[in-house]
């Protein structure tokens, strides 16, 4: 029994990063959405931006933190996630296409279970080199199938959040839908999941004595997952949704800010047993240069 509970939570902790990650994407008109509250921008901003990404280096501070909690019942444990990163990421333009190339330098990611704690090392740097063309991410090489790592996992989630395909024309009407196909890997357990994305422009706010874009997002997620790990055969499957705040700069098209979080039902089956999670995440990406 102990080691059923071992091996479930050494599946869970990561999944939430990988849920927002690696997929292709088709932009369509859709009706509004709700979109979580936010101060009004100022009747005197624009009403309507040309959104073109400017090249040049990137440098992004990321953090992340996590709970996620046994609901199957009231002895089930929680264990708390903190993670952090930094990264680097240079983009040129080159017509329609977008070159990029990430650097990883820095990773760790601390796991605490009520009165203990682990630490996961992780092997660095690492470098992701690719394209954004047309509405697709085409990663080089084959770097996810290779091994089933939780940083470049966190990586390439993280491109995807800082290059999201935003309609080069916007207004404070726009609303657009977009959804994402995932097949990945966590924890040596092949992940499918799908998150439908809806968009909505705010406006312009004044942010860090800046002028700022505020692109609004909801997530719907859903994703299943099945693989074995020490002989034992494991069941994912994941429900939920998430939001999103773009602070954009509306010259460069670069995410000033990003904040994003997740609220996801988990059920992981193992061994014929099954336990039921509840999973909350947020991440910060900041603009450092």
């Amino acid at each position: 029994m102990k080691e059923r509970v071992r091996l479930e939570n050494r599946v869970q902790p990561a999944l939430i990063l990988l849920l927002v990650g690696c997929a292709s994407s088709t932009p369509q008109v859709s009706a509004p959405t709700p979109i979580p509250a936010i101060s009004a921008p100022s009747a005197a901003t624009p009403s309507s931006w040309m959104l073109r990404l400017a090249p040049g280096a990137t440098v992004y501070r990321i953090s992340r933190s996590g709970v996620i909690e046994n609901t199957s019942d009231s002895s089930g444990g929680r264990a708390v996630t903190a993670n952090s990163s930094h990264e680097t990421l240079n983009l040129e333009q080159l017509g329609d296409t977008i070159a990029f190339t990430a650097i990883l330098d820095t990773f760790a990611t601390t796991v605490q279970r009520e009165t203990t704690s682990s630490q996961q090392p992780v092997a660095l740097p690492f470098q992701l080199s690719g394209q954004v063309v047309a509405d697709k991410i085409r990663i080089s090489g084959d770097t996810l199938a290779d091994k089933c790592n939780p940083a470049v996992t966190a990586l390439v989630s993280d491109l995807h959040n800082l290059l999201p395909r935003f309609p080069v024309s916007l207004s404070v009407t726009s609303r657009w839908t977009d959804s994402t196909d995932v097949v990945g890997c966590q924890s040596s357990i092949p992940i499918r999941s799908r998150v439908t994305h809806s968009y909505s422009v705010t406006g312009e706010i004044s942010y860090a004595d800046t002028r700022v874009l505020v692109i609004q997002r909801l997530d719907s997620i859903r994703a299943e997952g099945e693989g074995a790990q020490q002989q034992h055969r494991v069941v994912l499957a994941a429900m939920g949704n998430g939001n999103a705040t773009y602070y954009v700069d509306p010259i460069s098209a670069h995410v000033v800010q990003l904040i994003t979080n997740q609220d996801v039902e988990l059920t992981v089956t193992a061994s014929g047993r099954t336990n039921r999670f509840r999973q909350t995440a947020r991440q910060e990406f900041t603009l450092r240069r």
